[in-house]
């Protein structure tokens, strides 16, 4: 995910960076997703803007993962539009570099660009907390375990039928 800024021609340079399984893997090791069926990819272009590169793009695809309430299979979409703008750190004109909170620059050095960081913290920003595999997933009983989805549960309604040794707890007022 290296570029060389001298590879960087006046038209620019077309940017077509697939997202592996072992990418993601590696760079997002408790993200809990793989790449899904449709892939992840980013597509854009870098140019040249005086001494900086500007990064437009989009990271496009999908992500599979569990539903965080039946552990179903959860589909997350991700269509994230980027412009990042590089900034050479001896060119930063005065700029404090470790204490830069724009997010939308990025500073390098040596000559060539790393567009992994960027693309790693644009996929852990796109997954949601908790995922779902529809918008009204029921999730799983807390009494049997079953997945509410598929088979209708009683459980929890005949579980408040029965009383327990602790029952009498319930009726205390404070």
């Amino acid at each position: 995910m290296l570029f060389k800024i001298k590879d960087i021609g006046d038209e620019g340079l077309d940017v077509d960076l697939p997202v592996t399984a072992a990418w993601l893997g590696e760079q997002c090791p408790d993200l809990g997703a793989r790449v899904g069926a449709d892939g992840l990819a980013l597509r854009g272009v870098l140019e040249k803007s005086g001494d900086d590169v500007l990064l437009r793009g989009d990271l496009r695809g999908t992500l599979d993962t569990s539903c965080s309430r039946c552990l179903e299979p959860a589909r997350v979409a991700v269509d994230i539009p980027l412009t990042v703008t590089f900034v050479e750190k001896e060119g930063a004109g005065g700029r404090d570099v470790e204490s830069d909170d724009d997010d939308d620059i990025v500073f390098f050095e040596g000559g060539e660009i790393d567009l992994g960081a960027e693309l790693r913290d644009e996929i852990l920003l796109a997954m949601p907390i908790n995922p779902l595999c529809q918008d009204g997933c029921l999730g799983l009983c807390s009494v049997c375990g079953g997945n509410r989805n598929n088979v209708p549960c009683d459980c929890e309604e005949r579980q408040r039928g029965v009383t327990s040794k602790l029952s009498a707890l319930g009726r205390i007022k404070l």
